[in-house]
């Protein structure tokens, strides 16, 4: 691949139509995402990242979802994640506000860094520096603490468990990106409107009536994140979440499609069973605040939940008790 087109999205000239019209696009959300003001990033020709992926060879791929694949490269410069989404036309939004979010944030060391994008193609293809974190939990942008491998083997005792002043640093450094990431919200603009996906559990219930993402259902996808931190238990053994409201939406009231489970139907109080589910290896009162910060998070209510802010906050109280 060449790095040397650099600055400005629309470095190349071409006369390719998908190019043109995502060039367009992309500037556009560039300036009303940060008014301009965006870290540079390097334009690939779609014949450079063909070449770089062989092709896009399927033994490159290190992540699959319903979405996209992401293909591990290695490059002069060390290990690069090309990032291919299906093309279907409906994606085309999604990941042209994902590289002018990724431009804008890029900065944070928190953040796995954008590299440059590809154009040409009917959606556009993403390139970011290589993270091993980004593979672990999709949520996590930093894991630290010297952890290698994945960090779900580590929340489910596969590699053991991680101690606490390592899981609440995991969980802070969460928090502080995802309240970074709210940064780039355009004044007037407070929710995101997009195909639902995801793992049950992790999505508030009103994203899957309403398909609109906002902080709230940012923050209930965070808490159930800190809950996995938490237990080691994987959400989908803990929460119902979403799916008998997608299964019989006209017999299941919303306020109840966000109910706990714990291998059977029968509802039971979700901060009794966090306290009594913890993986107790830190202090007492630490754990139970973790705890009660969690169950906040998750909320029915939407207006109930705290802001990401406040949960960042309040992580980092915790971490000094």
């Amino acid at each position: 691949m060449s790095w040397k087109t650099l600055i400005t999205c629309c470095s190349r000239t071409t006369s390719n139509k998908s190019s043109l019209k995502n060039g367009g696009l992309l500037v556009e959300k560039l300036i009303r995402v940060s008014n301009g003001d965006y870290n540079p990033f390097f334009i690939f020709t779609e014949q450079e990242l063909k070449q770089a992926t062989k092709d896009y060879d399927q033994d490159l791929v290190c992540l699959v979802d319903d979405n996209y694949k992401l293909f591990r490269v290695l490059e002069n410069r060390g290990a690069v994640l090309i990032k291919k989404t299906n093309e279907h036309e409906e994606l085309v939004e999604y990941c042209i506000r994902e590289i002018a979010v990724a431009a804008y944030v890029s900065s944070n060391m928190n953040l796995v860094k954008l590299l440059g994008c590809c154009l040409e193609s009917k959606v556009p293809i993403i390139v970011f520096e290589y993270s091993s974190s980004i593979l672990d939990l999709k949520i996590a942008k930093y894991i630290g603490d010297g952890l290698s491998g994945n960090l779900s083997d580590y929340l489910h005792n596969k590699k053991g468990v991680i101690p606490w002043r390592q899981r609440i640093r995991i969980a802070a450094q969460v928090a502080d990106a995802i309240a970074y990431l709210h940064l780039e919200v355009p004044e007037g603009e407070t929710s995101v409107q997009a195909l639902v996906e995801g793992t049950i559990g992790f999505l508030a219930s009103e994203s899957v009536v309403t398909e609109r993402f906002n902080e709230q259902t940012d923050v209930f996808a965070f808490g159930a994140t800190l809950i996995e931190i938490l237990t080691g238990r994987e959400p989908h053994n803990v929460f119902i979440g979403a799916s008998d409201y997608m299964t019989n939406p006209d017999t299941t009231p919303v306020a109840e499609s966000s109910l706990i489970s714990v291998s059977s139907p029968k509802r039971i109080d979700l901060l009794m069973f966090l306290k009594a589910n913890l993986i107790r290896d830190g202090k007492d009162n630490a754990l139970e605040a973790s705890a009660e910060l969690a169950a906040s998070c998750v909320e029915i209510l939407p207006e109930k939940r705290p802001t990401i802010e406040e949960v960042a906050k309040k992580l980092k109280h915790i971490q000094n008790m």
